[in-house]
């Protein structure tokens, strides 16, 4: 895809040195690197958001639970009043 969209980025120097360092060290230009932080920091992370959210409402709805009647609840409700006292 092209790169269309211009963004200005302000850094202290020593933020900026640390940038410019791991841009070498994985023989990218630090625009390429910032580009790459901000597809795994926000890109990734909102599709595995989603992801996880869609996993997690599966297991939700796939569950099956014994739900107590009403006179158990009612006797677990006293024994832990009884019990706070």
């Amino acid at each position: 895809m092209p790169l269309t969209k211009r963004v200005m980025i302000l850094f202290d120097p020593e933020r900026y040195q640390k940038v410019a360092e791991e841009a070498k060290r994985h023989h990218y230009s630090v625009g390429a690197l910032i580009r790459e932080a901000v597809d795994k920091a926000v890109l990734n992370e909102s599709e595995a958001s989603k992801s996880t959210k869609l996993e997690a409402a599966a297991q939700l709805i796939s569950m099956k639970e014994d739900v107590p009647d009403w006179d158990e609840i009612e006797e677990l409700i006293a024994r832990g009043h009884l019990n706070e006292g």
